[in-house]
């Protein structure tokens, strides 16, 4: 299983965490909404009461929920609060993401992209190339299928931070990429998008292993403008 498949199994704290935040989706809590007591709530869950308050406890530092002492526990979810994480876990579990939340989160990805592939270029090593160029091939074999290659897309890009050598990089993107998955998938539908896609990862891949800088965050820029593009059409003036 991929590292983009297996980020948001984790822990079964963590699987609580989404179960709970579908439990608010399907009963339309709106923030400022109050949940059922820890003892009502860990029924419905069907766990303890200790895994439901580790489950809580990630929720409130997330910015989901705020426990409110001799009170209960309250929907406290702004957008302009929620991490990064947080975005990713709705988006997972369906929940659609605002023009404008879609909008800035490319403009982060183009930032961290940018800065991605130049450290690549300065740091990458043998096992990073190998494992750039084994993607490649698998993503060209997927495309003579007429196979969607989201997800390989995205381990591209993600062995790309990789190369960078910074684990708080790679993670972030991470994030970023997961928060994307459902729209990313329906992009690559359109198998042009996918052999273009292709083409455009060889050559970023030919920058890295010259290790040219400049020619590299060109690449990545014309790569993610057009995806840019795309969603620019798609959202239009909402």
């Amino acid at each position: 299983m991929s590292e983009t498949e297996n980020t948001l199994e984790g822990s079964s704290a963590q699987r609580l965490v989404r179960e709970i935040l579908g439990y608010l989706r399907r009963h339309n809590l709106d923030p400022g909404d109050r949940l059922p007591s820890e003892r009502v709530l860990a029924e419905k869950m069907g766990v303890g009461r200790n895994a439901l308050r580790e489950a809580l406890v990630i929720l409130s530092t997330l910015r989901v929920l705020e426990s409110r002492p001799n009170s209960g526990i309250y929907v406290r979810r702004a957008s302009d609060e929620s991490s990064i994480e947080t975005l990713a876990m709705l988006a997972d579990i369906g929940e659609i993401p605002s023009t404008v939340e879609i909008r800035e989160s490319i403009e982060v990805r183009t930032i961290l992209e940018l800065e991605s592939v130049k450290l690549a270029c300065e740091r990458r090593d043998d096992q990073d190339l190998e494992r750039l160029e084994a993607l490649v091939r698998a993503t060209d074999t997927l495309i003579s299928k007429g196979g969607n290659i989201h997800l390989l897309d995205t381990e591209f890009h993600l062995a790309l931070a990789m190369a960078s050598h910074n684990s708080v990089l790679v993670r972030t993107l991470n994030s970023f990429y997961l928060f994307s998955a459902a729209r990313r998938r329906a992009l690559f539908d359109d198998l042009k998008r996918g052999k273009v896609s292709a083409r455009e990862h060889r050559n970023l891949l030919a920058a890295v292993r010259e290790r040219d800088v400049e020619q590299a965050r060109a690449a990545i820029g014309k790569h993610i403008s057009r995806g840019r593009d795309y969603w620019t059409q798609v959202l239009g003036d909402e």
